[in-house]
């Protein structure tokens, strides 16, 4: 019995690589999904408020159309992802409590579950990937420096040099991580920017020039 359910999920997940989904939610039920997602969001900080969920949701539909992916399951698995698999209930149960189509609550329930660099290797789906890379090509980069260094200092308390190498690390982590064909190429025009940019605040941190 618990086989035949595993398969069935399993299937369910892998019918979504059709762009089927796009006419199986209501307005009301759309708008109830906006509302819940924001609730976390408001609860968090700057780094990861509102505006970040915003910055998410346009990375992922821009990715989704790059990618040959549905839209809808990208755009709304990238509003929820913030709850994390660590409240991937939470997420479901919402979901079925507006009798949502079941098909694109398991693909969006999916996406949130693989959100984290320690579950992205259970995608399977291109959405899930898409979520994944939509949150954390805000990592990479000199917006992503700058986004973690301020998270750091302002949760950890910590000091801005050991906020930098913080942030360096989580860089290399997350750079290999992208799964998407599109996240990979805009990884590569970062690290180029990066090389430059690290040259820049290595020479002007330490001064060892002077």
């Amino acid at each position: 019995m618990i086989l035949f359910l595993v398969f069935s999920v399993n299937n369910q997940i892998e019918m979504l690589q059709n762009d089927m989904v796009g006419t199986m939610i209501t307005d009301h039920q759309e708008n109830a999904i906006i509302e819940f997602a924001y609730r976390i969001y408001d609860s968090l900080d700057y780094t990861h408020g509102r505006s970040h969920a915003k910055r998410t949701e346009k990375l992922a539909i821009h990715l989704a159309k790059e990618e040959s992916a549905n839209v809808l399951v990208s755009r709304l698995g990238a509003l929820l992802h913030q709850y994390h698999p660590e409240r991937v209930d939470d997420v479901d149960s919402f979901l079925k409590s507006i009798n949502l189509d079941l098909n694109l609550r398991l693909a969006i329930i999916h996406c949130v579950e693989c959100v984290e660099p320690e579950t992205i290797s259970n995608a399977k789906t291109i959405e899930a990937k898409i979520v994944f890379d939509a949150d954390k090509l805000q990592t990479l980069g000199a917006y992503g420096l700058i986004r973690e260094v301020c998270y750091r200092v302002h949760r950890d308390g910590i000091n801005f040099d050991s906020a930098v190498e913080k942030a360096q690390e989580l860089q290399e982590i997350i750079q290999p991580l992208i799964q998407t064909v599109t996240g990979k190429k805009y990884v590569s025009e970062l690290q180029k920017e990066m090389d430059q940019f690290y040259q820049s605040f290595e020479k002007w941190s330490s001064l060892h020039f002077l």
